[in-house]
């Protein structure tokens, strides 16, 4: 599984690398050709405009993972950062740093993303910016447990009796040894802001149409349900591939 995990995503590094060529073609419309069926001219089909899906899925991949590859940076540098600086000095700090992450867990995510995105409005970098601001904090439990386990090793004290700052034990020592953890939070991390960009797009208040994403793309298929399959399957076989994939490679990175 792991082998296929690793295939699906190079195809994808191949999609997003290919999607500025289909960009034209995402966005032709013939309404000769509304909700025509896979075929040679069309490899997935069209959708209810006569635009070709294959071309809408290459660049909603461009959207939908970039959304996730920008929101799961931004909440894993921010819950390394809190993690690391919480575990490393401890006592007053790591119980602010806590009681604000605990504080951050007791709102459900995805309400306070609606009502961040009702003030803010959607966008690209808004969405991303949102989903990373609301998802650091499981990092930085994760982070600060493990800098705990390591800041009295025999390492971190003599970098410290060699005279080295705390930002320099932090950064050059500490966060280091605990990459593996990180890693998988973030792979792991992934598949859960692909389904949030898609499940917010689905909704229509992400990324807006005409710019296509694959929340979007299955939000355009609820009206012609019943007549083109093909609207629905491919964009929902995309997300499903891309959240099991980089669940199985989270997986196969935690093991010992």
């Amino acid at each position: 599984m792991k082998h296929f995990a690793k295939a699906w995503f190079l195809i994808l590094a191949a999609v997003l690398l290919g999607s500025p060529f289909f960009a034209e073609r995402a966005g032709a419309m013939d309404f000769s050709r509304i909700l025509e069926p896979p075929s040679l001219s069309h490899f997935l089909g069209t959708d209810s405009l006569g635009r070709d899906l294959f071309a809408r899925l290459v660049c909603g991949a461009g959207v939908s993972v970039g959304v996730s590859f920008l929101a799961v940076f931004i909440s894993i540098f921010l819950g390394t950062l809190l993690g690391a600086v919480a575990g490393y000095f401890g006592k007053g700090i790591d119980k602010l740093v806590m009681g604000l992450t605990d504080l951050a867990l007791c709102f459900p995510v995805f309400f306070l993303i609606l009502a961040v995105i009702a003030v803010l409005g959607p966008g690209f970098w808004k969405i991303a910016v949102i989903i990373g601001l609301t998802g650091w904090m499981g990092t930085a439990r994760l982070v600060r447990a493990e800098v705990l386990s390591l800041r009295e090793r025999e390492f971190v004290l003599a970098a410290r009796a060699l005279g080295a700052g705390a930002p320099r034990i932090i950064f050059r020592h500490l966060v280091p040894n605990a990459a593996r953890p990180i890693v998988v939070n973030a792979v792991l991390g992934i598949s859960s802001a692909i389904l949030t960009e898609a499940a917010l797009s689905f909704l229509g208040i992400g990324v807006r149409p005409p710019a296509p994403s694959w929340g979007n793309i299955l939000n355009d298929a609820r009206a012609t349900l019943g007549v083109a399959w093909w609207l629905a399957l491919f964009p929902g076989a995309a997300i499903f591939l891309t959240v099991l994939s980089a669940n199985v490679l989270g997986e196969d990175i935690g093991k010992p």
